[in-house]
């Protein structure tokens, strides 16, 4: 993974640096800058991390555009502004979770698909 893929996935995923430093790198946020601005190659763990929520991201897209049919009523998807409110629903998952979730949510309403709640 190039550096500039790095970036693009930690904003594609809605991620903070401090986030994905933390999460994904267990690094600090200096070493993640690094990752990105190309001073250090990106390690294959993160690399291999990124890949999996893009993918995990994919899969769960899927399965709500799949079951937008089957429902009764308006769709709407909840949108978290803070990783407490999310907490509140999601007591087990953490804030990689979070800004997942955020990030599908975003994606199905800019598809015209659900409507923010």
């Amino acid at each position: 993974m190039t550096n500039l893929e790095l970036q693009a996935y930690r904003r594609f995923l809605m991620l903070k640096v401090s986030e994905a430093s933390e999460y994904i790198g267990k690094t600090d946020t200096k070493t993640w800058h690094d990752w990105e601005q190309g001073v250090v190659p990106v390690p294959e763990f993160v690399d291999i991390a990124m890949q999996d929520l893009k993918k995990l991201r994919s899969e769960k897209v899927n399965i709500i555009i799949n079951s937008i049919n089957d429902r009764v009523g308006n769709n709407t998807i909840r949108y978290f502004m803070t990783y407490t409110e999310f907490q509140k629903v999601n007591p087990d998952l953490d804030v990689i979770q979070w800004r997942l979730h955020q990030s599908i949510a975003t994606e199905l309403y800019f598809r015209g698909l659900e409507k923010l709640c």
